[in-house]
């Protein structure tokens, strides 16, 4: 069997990457199209696959400009539909309902809910997000729509950074309680409102770790801004390579997602992949994800994040990272695969 992952999203994330060893064998072939019309049309027609398998797909459905968001979205479904007339199957894996930015939200609804019925299997990674996609995409039945976990980060990332050494190295003191956010800095991320949190934290021996790159420059100065405001704060806005990933976990005591809304979330994988509490929303996957730490997790609608990290405070951190680590650990990338051929195999 040919199986075409779109689009290529493995430049710096190795979900696709990991997904695909999973489910190569002597039997099962995975390539990737950048889904880039020509580009991808060239490789389908150098593979010929039996599969087309869709991640993200936000980038064929909206742009900045509703014109082209219409466009676009049009394109992408009659490509979906020459793909069916041409027998190929489709799988979908939907890791967000919607475009995190909300540029076009309901030219790019209409083109999801086409979408999901085009497709012959959806796969999502946990029963939450079947039960929303169900609903939100206007599904007629949930028989097509498989849960299979996200995988953990266990090889994809060196781990050999002692705490000390990596506090050390990005100056903090050992007695600190350290909370990290890392990752792009975009605006439904919340990053301003996570360190305006932290500021109304009244313990002095916090400490919170920004890293990562900003969407854009206006985000940049704000976040900036803020930070600058609060000791405890340390931001590097730029990119982390990812040999320096280790050190920024290393050095933390909990992960921080403070997200407006989440459905799936590779980021908790990594930070429980790193033996570390994860403190976000009561939503999507999170509270399937993160059973063994729910006081950890906040209710968007009636809570702040300040009111989960006082109680990350009096947390036991150290024995929730290893029960989050326990957890994350029985998601071997062989076993999703395994199931992920299942599905193609239904087909």
């Amino acid at each position: 069997m040919k199986v075409m992952f779109i689009p290529d999203f493995t430049d710096g994330n190795p979900y696709q990457r990991r997904l695909a060893e999973g489910i190569s064998t002597d039997g099962t072939d995975v390539t990737f199209a950048s889904g880039y019309p020509l580009s991808t049309l060239r490789t389908v027609a150098e593979t010929r696959p039996d599969v087309v398998h869709f991640h993200w797909i936000a980038p064929f459905l909206v742009s900045e400009s509703r014109l082209v968001s219409y466009a676009k979205s049009t394109v992408f479904l009659l490509a979906t539909l020459t793909a069916k007339l041409m027998r190929i199957d489709v799988v979908w894996t939907v890791h967000n309902v919607l475009d995190h930015e909300r540029r076009h939200p309901r030219i790019e609804l209409f083109g999801r809910r086409v979408f999901a019925r085009l497709c012959d299997e959806l796969i999502v990674h946990c029963e939450a997000a079947r039960d929303t996609v169900v609903e939100r995409y206007r599904l007629p039945t949930s028989r097509h729509v498989h849960v299979i976990p996200h995988g953990h980060y266990e090889t994809s990332h060196r781990n050999t950074v002692s705490r000390d050494e990596a506090r050390d190295r990005l100056g903090v003191a050992s007695d600190s309680t350290v909370f990290l956010y890392l990752g792009q800095i975009r605006p439904y991320k919340q990053v301003p409102q996570l360190i305006d949190a932290v500021a109304s934290l009244p313990d002095e021996d916090v400490r919170l770790l920004v890293a990562g790159k900003p969407s854009d420059e206006s985000h940049a100065r704000e976040v900036r801004r803020r930070a600058e405001s609060d000791p405890r704060v340390d931001a590097t806005l730029s990119f982390v390579p990812d040999e320096d990933v280790q050190v920024y976990f290393n050095a933390s005591d909990a992960v921080v997602l403070p997200y407006r809304d989440i459905l799936t979330s590779g980021s908790a994988i990594l930070g429980m992949t790193f033996e570390r509490p994860v403190v976000g929303p009561r939503t999507g996957c999170l509270p399937e994800l993160l059973r063994d730490q729910t006081e950890l997790l906040y209710d968007p609608d009636h809570e702040s994040i300040a009111d989960a990290l006082e109680r990350a405070l009096d947390a036991d951190l150290d024995a929730i990272g290893t029960q989050n680590y326990q957890r994350v650990s029985a998601f071997d990338w062989g076993s999703i695969g395994a199931k992920t051929r299942d599905v193609y195999d239904a087909l």
